[in-house]
């Protein structure tokens, strides 16, 4: 009953030579494959590239935290409003990535960038729409009332 079956496979030996040339081919593809890796970061760019990449990250900042009407209107909700500036300001984070790129910085290191960048800019612009709400909020609140003529 607990005889193993003669139908089990018992697995073959694999000779010392057909390990290591595995092996070799493995190597050589890692080895393929992490030439094709940048490994510049923008601290190895160019002091010109760094200058543009700088103004692009302003760039970015500036349109992120620039005042728009639609803060003001009644109504308004903030995450629209967000929104709204996200999408109108992802352009110049592009423009960062494509100077990156030019330069050969490391994808990966690039998009994290662009990444983080993003991250904080939009909490620092939902800070300051909520901030602005509550104070407007505020103003409505606490307004004299009216006065009342007999």
């Amino acid at each position: 009953m607990n005889k193993p079956s003669e139908t089990d496979a018992v697995p073959a030996e694999v000779s010392q030579d057909d390990m290591s040339s595995k092996l070799d081919a493995s190597e050589q593809e890692l080895t393929k494959e992490d030439e094709n890796i940048s490994m510049i970061t923008p601290a190895d760019m160019s002091e010109e590239a760094q200058k543009e990449m700088y103004a692009k990250i302003i760039d970015y900042n500036k349109c992120m935290m620039k005042n728009r009407t639609e803060y003001h209107e009644p109504g308004v909700r903030p995450e629209t409003v967000a929104d709204k500036t996200l999408k109108a300001c992802d352009a110049r984070l592009d423009e960062l990535k494509v100077v990156l790129a030019t330069n050969n910085v490391n994808h990966d290191l690039s998009e994290g960038m662009a990444k983080t960048i993003r991250q904080r800019a939009a909490r620092k612009l939902m800070s300051n729409i909520m901030t602005l709400m509550a104070g407007e909020a505020s103003v409505v609140n606490n307004a004299p009332a009216a006065p009342v003529t007999p």
